[in-house]
């Protein structure tokens, strides 16, 4: 088995029934199984995919959130390579082929993903180019007046390479080696939802490993299409992004300085919404993000 694709769903049987007809539909030239896991999904999900035999379905009586749903579909994967997809993609191209043969041709690689393009068919965000930590807090603050020049180094890389080498892979879509996850591991229990692939995939550079964006692989991502603010995903988050420091070696000072910066961010930006852009709900949302990173 080449591949094996994993999508965890909760409460998304329409966009992952529409994300599984896209894989079988634009796959091709690759060896492949689809493994579905189920947290535990109240919409007839269950009974939609259960018997579906394209599939191997994998049912959870409990929510386990992103990482440990993946984890758990790991579990039955039999493939070299393993697919983790969001279940609100849509492969554009042969995405999946694509990542096989850029994986084969390149055996420094350990992590890679292609680019993800909202309903618009617009480029989002697919990568990072630093993992987090205190320069990547004050880069966010003078909004990228560090990280130009490596994006246009990154830029320059795919131009020349058709590939380029970044901080991490948005969780949405990552093609890893079965043999490094049985060395490193996949996600870590501990996250629930957010900041679970920065995690592994900083545990993987610990070990000299590199994660690579490969844009010819091209998938749409549907995510984000309500502007609504979500209070209980933003305390996940920047709960999640709290784990991630403890996580990754740094103390209770280093998290409260890369905290001290980022609410200098929102503090900027709220003094934008409110007196230069005047865009009130983007400020009530500031004001609201900055009442939860405090709290947490």
């Amino acid at each position: 088995m080449d591949v094996s694709i994993i999508i965890v769903n909760y409460n998304t049987r329409q966009l992952t029934a529409n994300c599984i007809a896209s894989i079988f539909e634009k796959t091709k030239g690759v060896d492949f199984e689809v493994i579905l896991v189920d947290n535990a999904s109240t919409d007839g999900s269950k009974e939609f995919f259960e018997n579906d035999y394209r599939l191997k379905y994998v049912y959870s009586e409990k929510n386990l959130g992103f990482g440990q749903g993946n984890n758990l579909g790991y579990q039955y994967a039999k493939g070299d390579y393993i697919f983790l997809l969001n279940s609100d993609t849509l492969l554009i191209n042969n995405a999946v082929f694509e990542l096989v043969k850029f994986m084969e041709m390149h055996p420094e690689v350990s992590i890679c993903g292609g680019a993800l393009y909202n309903p618009e068919m617009q480029e989002c965000s697919s990568y990072g180019l630093f993992l987090p930590s205190l320069s990547l807090e004050f880069d966010t603050l003078f909004r990228g007046v560090f990280s130009r020049k490596q994006l246009l180094r990154m830029k320059n890389e795919i131009s020349t390479k058709g590939y380029a080498c970044i901080g991490y892979i948005t969780g949405a879509d990552m093609m890893l080696r079965r043999e490094k996850i049985e060395e490193i591991g996949l996600f870590d229990p501990e996250f629930f939802m957010y900041y679970e692939e920065t995690e592994m995939t900083y545990r993987y550079k610990q070990k000299g490993y590199s994660s690579v964006f490969f844009p010819t692989a091209k998938i749409q991502h549907l995510e984000g299409k309500s502007f609504a603010f979500k209070e209980t995903r933003e305390k996940m988050y920047f709960s999640s992004r709290r784990l991630y420091y403890k996580k990754t070696g740094h103390n209770s000072l280093y998290y409260y300085l890369c905290t001290s910066v980022y609410m200098s961010y929102l503090l900027t930006s709220l003094l934008k919404d409110l007196f230069l852009t005047k865009d009130w709900q983007s400020a009530i949302h500031s004001l609201r993000r900055m009442k939860i990173v405090f709290l947490s």
